[in-house]
């Protein structure tokens, strides 16, 4: 799984939250944030770039954290429309970014089959290069949708309950990423030899929630917390290379089926199915023991009193009132005004766009 700790990639933006501001300031600087680094990544991904298409896929990622991370202050309405809508960009992204990987991956693996085959899977990239073409076009019109341009328009003005929203987010932070925590460790308790896959990825799915929580709370965090964050990220990229093998092997095997391709990529397809076979049993029983690793190390138990510790010490924000939204999403004007003056690059995409 090729992430954010790439080598060869741009030092990833992200947003670090003041543990002295109130929840709704430090809620509503994560959603713009988001937002903005969707924006930020568009063009290049709708022009097929590679690389900002990953980075749409991360800030798809990251903004669903920080959703999620808030969902206390988030009116329900909005919040399942977030969830939907968020999902459903990042699900897009991934399909691109899936057949990148998954031709890389399929590169790499030829190098270990037999020599007389290696050539022979040129129809096999090929297959996945018209795959990818077809999911990048649906997510060309996904970008272009009205649906799109709306939920742009509510993450730039987030619906936020007046309870709770004027907390200082010190004292709360480590109760505000105990969920992801709790659900990573439930996850990872269920994982064995005879565990679906599918639970190894939803284990992913959730440290890389917990990962992305952490980082945001960075200013609160000390020596555990950097620690744990790189502990995290380890285990997210070890669990996304198996992942990545599995969604290999299930597209080789879908095109072995299916495909009319000549013998000799047939039997080249067999070999990387083998080849990657092996590799899943190798990267399981890693992603097993390292799970274990971090779980008897109880690193998250040491950050979040870390953070904790930490909050106790925050200054009492200054706080302003947080405005009901809940009954007021109907007068949201046409090209939605941003809450902050910082919010331009948002501002100007949607200001010719009139949201229904």
């Amino acid at each position: 799984m090729i992430d954010e700790s790439r080598a060869d990639a741009p030092p990833p933006r992200r947003v670090t939250l003041s543990p002295s501001e109130t929840v709704a300031a430090a809620a509503r600087k994560a959603i713009a944030f988001g937002a903005e680094s969707l924006l930020r990544n568009q063009a290049a991904s709708e022009a097929g770039e590679e690389e900002p298409l990953h980075q749409l896929r991360i800030a798809s990622r990251r903004l669903r954290a920080s959703i999620e991370l808030f969902a206390y202050v988030i009116y329900a309405a909005q919040l399942r429309i977030f969830r939907r809508d968020i999902a459903w960009v990042a699900h897009q992204a991934g399909a691109c970014r899936e057949c990148d990987v998954t031709s890389a991956l399929l590169a790499a693996r030829a190098a270990k089959i037999d020599p007389d085959l290696r050539d022979s899977i040129a129809p096999i990239l090929s297959a996945l290069d018209q795959r990818r073409n077809a999911e990048h076009a649906k997510l060309c019109d996904q970008l272009a949708s009205k649906r799109y341009r709306g939920l742009l328009a509510k993450l730039a003005r987030p619906a936020l309950k007046k309870v709770g929203a004027d907390r200082t987010l010190g004292v709360v932070a480590a109760q505000l990423i105990r969920p992801a925590s709790r659900g990573a460790s439930r996850l990872g308790g269920k994982i064995a030899g005879d565990a679906p896959a599918l639970l190894f990825h939803r284990l992913r799915v959730r440290i890389k929630r917990l990962r992305y929580e952490l980082e945001m709370m960075a200013p609160l965090g000390g020596k555990r917390h950097r620690r744990t964050v790189a502990r995290l990220e380890e285990l997210q990229e070890l669990l996304g290379l198996y992942h990545d093998t599995n969604v290999a092997t299930a597209w080789l095997m879908s095109y072995a089926e299916t495909s009319a391709a000549p013998p000799r990529t047939m039997l080249a397809a067999g070999a990387l199915i083998q080849s990657l076979g092996k590799r899943e049993s190798k990267l399981r029983r890693r992603c097993m023991k390292a799970w274990k690793r971090f779980e008897r190390s109880e690193a998250m138990r040491d950050t979040l009193e870390e953070i904790r510790q930490a909050g106790r010490l925050a200054p009492i924000p200054v706080s302003s009132p947080v405005p009901d939204t809940e009954n007021n999403q109907s007068d949201l004007p046409n090209g939605a005004q941003i809450a902050h003056s910082n919010h331009n690059s948002i501002d100007s995409h949607l200001a010719t766009e009139s949201i229904p």
